[in-house]
């Protein structure tokens, strides 16, 4: 292909020239940038061409476009030209097809290139339904070949990852209202043991009769890191039991769920005793390990079911669900044994650690008071103050 040559027409090379002729086709590719080398022209011809024929074929994307015909020996036929209108239109409309082509298959390299750099499986289906485009994270999660497949041939593969997942039941009834829907969109999260996949459904442009597209996203990280941000947000960082926010807050949903039954609660106030002294005579490092390990030992104490947290500065809370009114003082009492029973070493050195507990007992009854949990820390704050006034590592409850 050439272009700026204002007409069709043939010309005949000279013999004389047909020594310079691959010389000058050569240093006319290099010059014009747009003809095949002449090395190629000459194999194809398996010779120098003696006649050419240049035919305009210009199109909207390409103005200059043509063919060019060349002869080896005989002479075209003459009134060939005559000819040269439909045979510069099948050619303008040849080579818009090839470079619409081309402009095609670049744009699907560059499309797998894109799909396959995005770190998350992708399954796109065509909006006719028969054609589907695959990565190799989603092929890999799939069991079945990255690339062009039948849609027909996905279905099997990602009912059956479904089927794996934990939660395959309420994905089953999610889905269920995919059926029918070509607009269909949700976001949901396939859990397989400790690995999670947020997978998001939608229709292509918002239009199903575009296609869908699938995108399978590995959020266990961010699922792991967003649950120890909530832990950290909700424990003491010292002793690692719940903090008094998370003690109030919890503690209000147990309540609330005790009412419904008229189950009693209790709450028992500990505060260890002296430990001002504790922290002035060993230091404050050791005042922490001395917290970290009454708090443990409290733990240990109570049932699973209780709900332990630090209050403040050395005092903690505990909330016991549910409890026998006599199982109470009972409770408070393994509280403070679990603490005055053995001295705590904290590196090399022992140290007599007690605490004072004082405990308050109320029924969660339906209809109650809001304000029963406010109630029952004042009543055991109270029991605990005269727990230490009667000279501590006692209990107290309140009356």
């Amino acid at each position: 292909m050439v272009d700026r040559i204002p007409r069709a027409a043939v010309v005949r090379v000279q013999p004389g020239a047909q020594r310079h002729s691959r010389a000058r086709l050569a240093r006319g590719a290099r010059r014009r940038g747009r003809l095949p080398p002449a090395d190629a022209i000459l194999h194809a011809l398996q010779g120098a061409p003696t006649h050419l024929l240049y035919v305009p074929a210009p199109s909207a994307d390409s103005p200059h476009s043509g063919l060019l015909l060349l002869w080896k020996q005989q002479a075209p036929a003459e009134g060939i030209t005559a000819q040269l209108p439909l045979l510069s239109s099948s050619v303008a409309g040849l080579l818009s097809a090839r470079r619409e082509a081309t402009r095609q298959l670049i744009a699907h390299n560059q499309f797998i290139d894109l799909v396959e750099s995005v770190p998350a499986g992708i399954v796109l289906i065509d909006g006719d339904g028969v054609g589907a485009v695959i990565n190799e994270h989603a092929a890999t999660l799939l069991g079945c070949a990255a690339g062009n497949l039948r849609a027909a041939d996905l279905a099997g593969p990602m009912r059956a990852l479904r089927l794996r997942s934990d939660n395959h039941a309420e994905l089953e009834q999610a889905y269920a209202a995919q059926m029918g829907n070509v607009n269909f969109a949700a976001t949901l999260n396939w859990t397989f043991g400790e690995r999670t996949f947020e997978v998001d459904t939608h229709p292509v442009r918002g239009n199903g009769e575009h296609g869908r597209i699938w995108l399978f996203t590995d959020v266990t990280a961010d699922l792991l890191m967003a649950a120890e941000l909530r832990r950290l947000a909700s424990s003491d960082p010292l002793t690692g039991v719940p903090n008094r926010r998370h003690f109030e807050e919890r503690s209000a949903q147990i309540i609330a769920a005790r009412k419904a039954s008229g189950h009693s609660v209790a709450v028992l106030m500990v505060d260890v005793d002296h430990f001002k002294a504790i922290n002035d005579t060993h230091g404050h490092p050791v005042g922490d390990e001395v917290l970290k390990i009454v708090a443990r030992r409290c733990r240990d104490a109570l049932r699973d079911r209780d709900l332990f947290a630090r209050f403040g500065g050395e005092e903690f809370i505990a909330l016991l669900s549910a409890p026998v009114i006599d199982e109470v003082p009972a409770a408070a009492e393994r509280l403070r044994h679990a603490i005055a029973a053995e001295p705590i070493t904290v590196g090399g050195t022992r140290i007599a650690v007690s605490v004072s507990v004082g405990g308050a007992v109320g029924e969660a009854l339906p209809g109650c008071d809001a304000t029963l949990l406010e109630d029952l820390m004042a009543r055991a704050d109270e029991a605990l103050y005269r727990a230490k006034a009667d000279g501590r590592n006692r209990v107290k409850m309140a009356v």
